[in-house]
Formats: structure tokens, sequence, C-alpha cells
């Protein structure tokens, strides 16, 4: 069969979409030509640390990988009926870069760096199940392995937590709070103890997670003491995520504008830590460019993963274990969208 160079795959595939597009036109189940990461995720919405170092340049062999690397024109075809936008058929092409947006909004992409521990997930486990909006299952030899959540917020109003508990949702990562972006200040979610008040008592587990906008290790652990305090009267069973993301409209006001990766990853640390030391599990959220561009990997691997991504089948090389693959969900009990996730570990099976 003959075989396609991908990076002409990938030109050709770009043509055709905007060949269909001008007729009115668009292959089944695409949206727009968007990056299917979260623009400001709706959970409050670098020197890349994430590339070894090496005798040779890693972003040139990957190059050269690229040029020489093949698709068959049925491989071609049948990752464009089911990817979800060209960024993700992008992404699917070339397997052995990761894909993504830099701060600047440009096309970016960098190696992957082997030393760091590995998403040994098989995706192609993944069904879609037949709702009207977007969920999946990750279901290996006939049985579900995957655990079905949301996370929510004040944005999500009033919650009827008996209807989620009866729609199947088994976890929730609620929000805690926030640090203001220019103000700094540590904000108590307005509904955070109406929602983890009514998912404990409608038998939901809760994880916790918190924005961040720290500027210090010291603020860090402020963030994380003033969680540890506000859910100590709860039964938080799932992680204590910390929330790493733009942070909306403030632009050149935004207090975290300016940090580096390594004292980015600090804070990081910083928080992670007091959250262990508490006898919780601390666990990060991030869409891919915060992932691989904004933090050092390398210096992270002992923290769990919890990966954004809106594609229908996620692409992210190292490890992590729950997946937010939309935030056009729909639940009973929620007015409106909600965000959808997947877990690969029950967290609170140990409790």
């Amino acid at each position: 069969m003959k075989k396609i160079n991908r990076i002409t795959a990938c030109l050709l595939s770009i043509a055709m979409v905007m060949s269909l597009a001008a007729c009115g036109g668009m292959p089944t189940g695409w949206k727009d030509q968007s990056s299917g990461q979260p623009a400001e995720s709706t959970v409050s919405a670098k020197p890349d640390g994430a590339v070894p170092p090496s005798d040779t340049d890693p972003v040139s062999e990957a190059e050269d990988a690229a040029e020489t690397a093949t698709i068959s024109a049925d491989e071609l075809t049948s990752e464009m009926d089911t990817s979800s936008s060209m960024w993700e058929l992008a992404q699917r092409i070339f397997p052995d870069l990761i894909l993504y947006k830099s701060s600047s909004g440009k096309f970016t992409y960098t190696p992957i760096n082997k030393d760091l521990p590995l998403c040994e997930h098989d995706w192609t486990n993944l069904t879609r199940l037949s709702t009207k909006h977007k969920e999946f299952e990750y279901v290996e030899n006939g049985e579900t392995k995957s655990v079905k959540g949301i996370d929510v917020s004040s944005y999500q109003g009033e919650i009827d937590w008996e209807k989620v508990a009866a729609d199947g949702v088994k976890f929730a990562f609620i929000r805690l709070g926030y640090r203001g972006y220019e103000s700094g200040k540590l904000v108590l979610d307005k509904e955070f103890e109406k929602n983890v008040t009514g998912a404990i008592k409608s038998g939901v587990a809760v994880g916790i997670y918190f924005v961040t906008q720290a500027i210090s290790e010291e603020e860090a652990v402020e963030e994380a003491d003033f969680v540890m305090e506000t859910i100590r009267p709860y039964n938080i069973t799932w992680p204590i995520v910390l929330d790493i993301e733009e942070a909306g409209s403030g632009g050149s006001n935004v207090r975290t504008i300016g940090l580096t990766a390594p004292e980015r990853t600090d804070y990081v640390i910083a928080f992670c830590e007091r959250v262990k030391e508490k006898g919780y599990t601390p666990m990060l959220y991030c869409a891919i460019r915060w992932f691989v561009e904004e933090l050092e990997l390398d210096r992270l691997t002992d923290y769990e993963k919890w990966f954004a991504q809106y594609f229908n089948r996620p692409y992210y090389p190292y490890e992590f274990n729950v997946w937010q693959y939309t935030n056009q969900g729909s639940v009973s009990g929620i007015k409106g969208n909600v965000d959808l996730n997947i877990s690969m570990k029950d967290f609170g099976a140990k409790h």
C-alpha cells in the first residue's frame, strides 16, 4: 500500500479542510481549527524543561524524523474521520512530537522526553457513549475501567447533587477558591460549602481544586494551608489539585506574568509537599502548553496529573490519570454545561 510523507499528508489535510469549509462543509464531528485546549479553562473557568540534555539537538532529530515518516492513505483517512479538529489530526500524524500553541499563539512542537514516566493507557480503548453530548468511557476486554467525574464551581450555580449521583457521576472536583490575579487575596468559592456538603451527602466522592497565583514559595504554602484549613470538617477522599492556567483577562496586571519555569515549579512543589504533609494526595491540573512550556516536568514526577484537552482521544505522552475532555458536557442536576472527566484510577478506593 502506498505511503504518504506525514508532512505532505498534514498539508493535504489542511488544504482539504479549507476547501470544505469554503463550501460550507466539514468532516463529521469537526468543530473549528482551534488547538482543542481550554483557552480559559472552565475549571476556574520556557525554556522547555521536558527536553533532556544531549550531545545532539533533540529538536533537529525530531525534525529529521518528521521529514522521513510516512502514513498510509487508509490511516490518514481513518485519522481524519475520528479526529475532532485539524489540531488533533496534526497531532495524530506526528505522534512522536508534542504539538501545542505557545504563549504567543504560535504553532509549536517539541520532542518527547523519554526519560520521564510515559503514559501507559491505550486510548484506542475509549468508547464514546450514545449520549447527545460528548461522553467517554475507557473499556478494556468488555469491562469499564474508567471512573466518571465532573468538576464544578460557582459558575454552575445551584446543583442538585442527588440527580448528579443518579446520572452515574462517581467523583467531583469542587473549586475551593482562588488567589486574585491582581489583588493576590485568597478567595473562597461562594458555592463551595453547599457543593462539598451536597456531593458527600449524595455519595459522590470529592476532590478539591484551587486556582493558584502564587509568586513565592511562601504564598504557595499559604494557599495550601488555606485549603487544608477549609476542608478540615469534610471527608475529602480524592486529590487536592493545584490548578495552573491562564489568568482570565487580566492582561499586563496579572501578578504571575514573568515567572520562569523554575520559579513556577518551585511554587508548585511547595504547595504539593504541604498537601502531602497533611496526608492528602496532591495533583496538578494543566492543559498541554502549561505542562510542557511553563513547568519543569522532570521535577514533578512524584505528583498526580489531571490533563485538560478537548480531543476525541487525548494526546499527552507523559503519565496522567485524569482527563478533562469537554467543557460542554451535560449532567442531570446541573443547569447548562459542565466539564466532564474520566479517571483511570479510583482515588477514593483506599478510603
